[in-house]
């Protein structure tokens, strides 16, 4: 390839784009393999989110709905983690799903040929990466390519808001069962959970306050959930092998389906349950948003790792324990009308009130280190939208000042000196899940519509890059970053007939998910059951349509 002398290189420019930004505070680059891993399990925590929608099972159709349930939904959970990983180990960004689309949108002809002036050289492999991405950012070429990219990113973002808020209520739910527990006459207010809600979105807030610390606390938080499953998955089997009480016959949790929905049949009841065990597999898209403390380089091997040994381990975990604790049911009327199904069950197999209360503790902390995890998350996704639309939005603005959605965008993109967080995204992120818990004053069933709304919202966000990457020509794509990298350790993947089903799946299930997970789930239709969740989407549309109008 010829090289206009006069002209600096690759290199040299990114040693002064590097030098110029030397006194601006970023990321600490201290996150591993195990923190990696462990904020990608501590965020799903499958086997804790089952445990909370267990009493679904009993009261629409049988433990079979979650049983069988788990198995669609950790199916369709490696098709999404499989596109998710292949976009990562070829293109890993903090951005994620929005970066790709970018990517993804460019022009037909630019950037294709090698040899292009546009390849990258520099002796530090992690900067060439960081540098790609960079200069991908700031060559958008259209409107419509930013607006797309920036769509699918409040998407993505909206989709983590909700499952903190869900995370939210669970720890208040889970602290009001183990005060019900001792105290059977109390009956609980909307305000209570409300009040609790709070106090647990303020001490995730505080502890995400601190790079320096999150590496740890989110091993912490691996740990803790592996060890909290064992001491309840032992505990409770051990005491209720004591009992003088026969086990629960096998067919009544693998076999029979009892169908109480209202739904004439027992299909449509089944795929409307689904939406419940797919809570074990919310979120597998945290690793993604990780690269800038992780380093780009190890990124790529270590963000898809970490997307699929969730998604196993998940399984595992959250597929035995919904099993065993079927089999600890003693009384399952008693598990359906109390708050909190699985404290009921803990106190069914052990017959003792401390003991029980001490396992649903052990859970209380693991949610919120899971909260922790999910508060990390919220806020990586922000800040990685403030820092490339920052950029963008003052391409395409005429004006010589910043406009107010640029500065607010750069507010987001602030990185604080010290603490070494995005301070800003972090405490806006922790506000909104602040307003959403107010709804749960005002009507609970809205609240659960909106927390709902995460699921699809998340699926979504994977599946239109995927979309776009079939579209565009995957072999192509991949191809054409290979020839712009030029790298010895870029990633270039065989795109067989195979590797093509996981992307499609990923479209169909997200497609299958809105419209089934819309359906309400009892009949005949009340104000009480109906699925409101259609309407949380409509509001989701409407901000994100009115920021994406506003930015552009």
């Amino acid at each position: 390839m010829s090289v206009d002398k006069n002209t600096p290189s690759i290199k040299s420019i990114s040693i002064t784009a590097t030098n110029e930004k030397a006194d601006k505070p970023a990321l600490l680059k201290n996150f591993k393999w195990l923190s990696l891993f462990g904020i990608a399990f501590s965020l799903t925590n499958s086997w804790l989110g089952v445990s909370s929608s267990l009493v679904v099972g009993l009261s629409s159709g049988g433990p079979v709905l979650i049983v069988y349930g788990l198995i669609v939904a950790v199916f369709f959970a490696f098709m999404c983690g499989y596109s998710l990983s292949e976009f990562a180990s070829v293109l890993p960004s903090s951005s994620g799903s929005s970066f790709w689309v970018l990517k993804l949108m460019e022009d037909a002809d630019e950037n294709e040929t090698e040899g292009s002036q546009d390849q990258i050289y520099s002796d530090d492999k992690d900067q060439v990466l960081k540098l790609y991405n960079e200069n991908t950012v700031q060559s958008v070429s259209s409107v419509s390519q930013a607006r797309v990219s920036l769509t699918v990113g409040l998407i993505n973002y909206f989709g983590s808001i909700f499952t903190t808020s869900s995370i939210c209520s669970s720890l208040g739910y889970s602290v009001l069962g183990a005060y019900s527990l001792y105290h059977v006459d109390y009956e609980p207010k909307n305000w209570h959970v409300f009040v609790i809600y709070e106090v647990f979105n303020i001490i995730m807030c505080v502890m995400n306050s601190w790079g320096k610390i999150l590496p740890f606390i989110s091993q912490a938080g691996l740990y803790c959930s592996l060890l909290t499953y064992c001491l309840t998955f032992i505990i409770t089997l051990a005491c209720r092998s004591s009992q003088s009480q026969p086990w629960p016959a096998a067919e009544s949790i693998f076999k029979d389906f009892n169908n109480t929905t209202g739904w004439s049949s027992s299909g449509i009841s089944f795929i409307v349950g689904l939406v419940n065990p797919l809570w074990a597999f919310a979120g597998i898209d945290s690793a993604t948003h990780m690269v800038d403390e992780v380093g780009h380089v190890a990124a790529l091997s270590l963000v898809p790792k970490a997307i699929m040994a969730t998604i196993f381990v998940g399984f595992i975990t959250s597929f035995s324990y919904a099993i065993a604790m079927f089999f600890c049911i003693t009384d399952s009327d008693r598990v359906v009308g109390s708050i909190l199904p699985i404290i009921e069950i803990y106190y069914q197999a052990t017959e003792n009130r401390a003991l029980a209360v001490f396992l649903q503790s052990c859970c209380i902390l693991t949610g919120t280190l899971c909260g922790v995890a999910s508060g990390t998350w919220q806020s990586r996704i922000l800040w990685s939208i403030g820092r490339d639309y920052s950029v963008i939005i003052e391409k395409f603005s005429d004006k010589e000042e910043p406009s107010l959605v640029q500065r607010l965008f750069n507010l987001f993109a602030f990185i604080h000196p010290c603490l070494r967080v995005p301070i800003w995204s972090m405490l806006i992120s922790h506000f909104f899940v602040a307003a959403i818990g107010c709804v749960i004053i005002g009507s609970t069933t809205a609240f659960n519509a909106i927390i709902s709304a995460c699921i699809c919202l998340l699926l979504l966000s994977y599946a239109i890059p995927t979309l776009i990457l079939l579209i565009k020509g995957k072999r192509r794509f991949y191809q054409k970053v290979s020839n712009q990298l030029d790298l010895p350790f870029t990633r270039r993947l065989r795109c067989s007939i195979l590797s093509y089903i996981p992307n499609l799946l990923t479209i169909c299930w997200t497609i299958f998910s809105f419209i089934f997970f819309s359906f309400p789930y009892e009949l005949p239709v009340s104000s009480s059951n109906m699925n409101y969740v259609s309407a949380a989407y409509g509001g989701v549309a409407l901000v994100v349509c009115s920021v994406v109008i506003w930015a552009f």
